[in-house]
């Protein structure tokens, strides 16, 4: 059953002839209880309509459900009509689809009931959202979210005959699809009807699957009878009679694919019979000049005749995809920088710009290099980045939130579990609170508000979220014990978090064991925030770092205190000592100058003090502590090379560190992975962080391979701090006001987050 605009059966139009041909009749045969031509669309206003088109009379008769008011028929399928709804507890539009059970045959029931049983199981942000059922006077209510934007068939069919689609918009539209329906052969369940007019828009950008009807919870492959659907999205297989499993729906999406880029269907005929012999020999329609060599071997892939030879959902999306944005964002950073190098044209006092923020991610390795932005709401100013290599979260300075990556715990808000999310999305479920900042560790992500609150998702299996219990959540939760705190700042460990009140209080729970909670030598896991018993001598808490298992303090004095895990001597305690739970003075440097920030990694810590100047403290093996070598350093040393320039930012690796400068370089020293240049030069990437997704070799090496490739990395020491990257404004766009600011920097374990604030046109 479909969920569109309602449309009147459309059969074979009169005196049309199917052509002869020599396909096999027994293949022909089954397919006479389906049209090629497609339904047309009618306009249908008001609670009735007549019957003249055969439709069951009381179909459109609607009852009034309480708690709600209806607003108006959105769609209706065979056997089915779907009435818009404002749920009166809190304004949310919804959709209420109305299934009259006493009217249907048993498979019809059975087939309602089945769209129930595949519903309620997914939870999916690219899947139309399940409310839940119910039935009244033998009718079945199905409550589902409303996404307000249409159908892409109705968005396509407004574009036909006009311009392709931009690659980009494609592929952000195809890679929520594969997301989507990789989750769903997760759990086992072939969608069965993927189309067009089964993919719904939201206004805000996202795209949601949808019709479950004849969805099918596998347990083996689908007997070779089961034929549903539209034809012109059946696979050879389905064509054929045989056996058909999860490759159909690959199958599918290849045909959305191709429609999107073509705005035609994959496969046209003018019959059915040329329909079914274009699909067995895989003769669709080829994608117009101005899309890429990378997107056309995908789809080729993804119509292989022979299903083994086609690629997973998995693979699109976390081998394919990224090949595909890989190509695109070559061009695009290619043209960004020509564009930022060339002065306008027209007068520079004409020139305005509005401030805004980008995000690029920075591969560096050897002698190559390559910056390219991400793909986040051009509109929007990133206020804060919370990530630690797997999942990232970015907090708008208007308050709203957005997440991509790792989602196999729920850490990213979006009511799901998600192997890997590409496309940032916006975590709906805060969408009532005013977000200021964002802290992450392994697999949790805590959030607070304008007004203090904390919320907090993920994976709680270690007491990290703070609801004294070890629940995990796919959406974040306030923590109640803390509603009645104002909270300034929140820092997360992996596996424990910190966090500071506006009157210098400081909270920490999760878990450590090697005295990280600052708790106490006993107490190794708090499921809920504890107040932690400052020494005298540490009060006025300016801010406060959770690394790996261990806790950093700074007072506004500029005094800094640490305990936990003492691995490399990062905390100075000696190599003697492995661990502490009371907190300890860092004493880095002669005279005590003032410490205005830090970083810590695993074995190694790093130090910004009064002046500009950067401290070490840890391990030294890979070159970290930037002294040039890669000896054992018992003591804090400060960077030599760095004298002369002042350091306003810095953050550490495990191998590497990174610092940046007043006048707008970034500096890197110790060991980074990364690939040749020859390799980077055709390689994917994924921003993945710490997984072994990031660089892929180029597809065209492996064209007849769809198995997730393992690349060769390769390590590179930088023992003296070396530019990786300098902005600066021209001449001419300093004249009008433009300006170029590194705000921020994140490094992940095969390349460097960049965040950038600008007035400069850019693309």
């Amino acid at each position: 059953m479909e969920l569109k605009e309602i449309r009147p059966p459309y059969s074979v139009k009169p005196g049309t002839k199917l052509a002869e041909s020599s396909t096999n009749l027994s293949v022909m045969s089954r397919f006479q209880a389906l049209a090629l031509h497609e339904q047309q669309c009618v306009v249908v206003s008001g609670n009735s309509s007549s019957n003249s088109n055969g439709q069951r009379s009381d179909q459109r008769t609607h009852l009034d459900v309480a708690g709600y008011r209806r607003l108006r028929t959105v769609g209706q399928g065979s056997f089915g009509v779907a009435v818009l709804y404002e749920r009166l507890s809190d304004d949310l539009q919804v959709v209420m689809k109305q299934i009259a059970l006493g009217d249907l045959t048993e498979s019809e029931r059975n087939m309602a009931m089945n769209e129930v049983e595949v519903f309620s199981k997914l939870h999916h942000p690219n899947i139309i959202a399940y409310y839940g059922s119910s039935v009244q006077n033998d009718r079945l209510f199905i409550e589902m979210e409303y996404a307000d934007g249409g159908t892409l068939a109705q968005m396509m069919a407004q574009r036909a005959g006009g311009e392709s689609l931009p690659e980009r918009f494609v592929l952000t539209i195809f890679e929520q699809l594969v997301s989507a329906i990789g989750y769903m052969h997760s759990q086992s369940i072939l969608h069965r009807d993927l189309k067009t007019a089964n993919v719904f828009l939201h206004g805000k950008g996202t795209v949601k699957v949808g019709d479950f009807g004849i969805s099918k919870i596998m347990h083996t492959k689908v007997h070779a009878q089961t034929v549903l659907g539209t034809p012109y999205y059946f696979s050879p297989e389905m064509c054929e009679g045989k056996a058909y499993d999860e490759k159909s729906d690959i199958w599918a999406l290849g045909c959305i694919l191709g429609e999107m880029c073509c705005l035609k269907k994959a496969f046209t005929a003018a019959n059915l019979s040329e329909l079914v012999s274009k699909i067995m020999s895989a003769e669709y329609v080829p994608l117009p000049a101005e899309y890429s060599q990378s997107i056309r071997h995908v789809l080729g892939l993804m119509f292989k005749i022979d299903p083994g030879e086609r690629p997973s959902a998995t693979e699109l999306l976390q081998y394919w995809v990224p090949v595909i944005y890989r190509n695109l964002d070559s061009s695009e950073s290619n043209y960004f920088r020509r564009k930022l190098q060339t002065p306008p044209a027209f007068e520079p006092t004409r020139l305005h710009y509005n401030s805004r923020t980008i995000l690029y991610q920075l591969r560096s390795f050897g002698t190559s290099s390559s910056l390219a932005p991400l793909h986040l709401p051009a509109t929007l100013k990133i206020k804060q980045l919370g990530t630690r290599g797997q999942h990232f979260v970015a907090v708008m300075e208007d308050g709203t939130v957005f997440s991509w990556g790792e989602g196999d715990k729920g850490q990213l808000g979006h009511d799901a579990l998600e192997s890997w999310h590409h496309i940032p999305l916006r975590i709906e479920a805060v969408k009532h609170h005013s977000i200021a900042g964002v802290a992450v560790g392994h697999g949790f992500t805590i959030l607070w508000t304008a007004s203090g609150l904390l919320l907090s998702c993920g994976d709680n299996s270690l007491g990290c979220l703070g609801h004294g219990n070890r629940t995990s959540l796919l959406v974040p939760k306030q923590i109640s014990k803390l509603e009645r705190t104002s909270i300034v700042q929140v820092s997360c460990g992996t596996s424990h978090v910190l966090a500071l009140t506006d009157g210098g209080i400081v909270y920490s729970w999760g878990t450590s064991t090697k005295g990280a909670l600052a708790l106490g030598k006993r107490l190794h896991t708090a499921l809920e925030p504890e107040r932690v018993i400052l020494p005298q001598t540490v009060q006025n808490v300016r801010e406060l770092h959770a690394g790996p298992d261990c806790t950093i303090l700074i007072t506004h004095q500029g005094d800094c205190y640490g305990c936990g895990s003492n691995a490399g001597n990062r905390l100075g305690l000696g190599r003697k000592v492995s661990e502490t739970s009371t907190l300890h003075k860092f004493t880095i440097a002669a005279g005590c100058p003032k410490i205005l920030a830090v970083s810590v990694a695993e074995t190694h810590a790093v130090f910004l003090v009064e002046g500009g100047y950067l401290v070490t403290l840890g391990d030294n093996s890979h070159g970290q502590r930037g002294a040039g070598h890669r000896y054992e350093l018992l003591k804090p040393t400060i960077v030599p090379q760095l004298r002369s320039r002042c350091i306003v930012n810095v953050k550490c690796s495990e191998t590497y560190t990174i610092a940046v400068t007043d006048d707008n370089c970034l500096l890197l020293w110790g060991t980074r992975l990364g690939v040749t240049p020859e390799v980077m030069d055709g390689a994917s990437n994924t921003l993945d962080g710490n997984n072994n997704k990031e660089w892929r070799a180029s597809f065209s090496t492996y064209a007849n391979s769809t198995n997730i490739l393992t690349p060769i990395y390769k390590q590179e020491t930088i023992l003296d701090p070396a530019d990786v990257l300098a902005l600066y404004s021209s001449k001419t766009q300093q004249s009008t006001g433009s300006y170029v600011k590194l705000l921020d920097i994140y490094p992940l374990q095969h390349s460097i987050l960049v965040l950038i604030e600008t007035n400069c046109p850019m693309v």
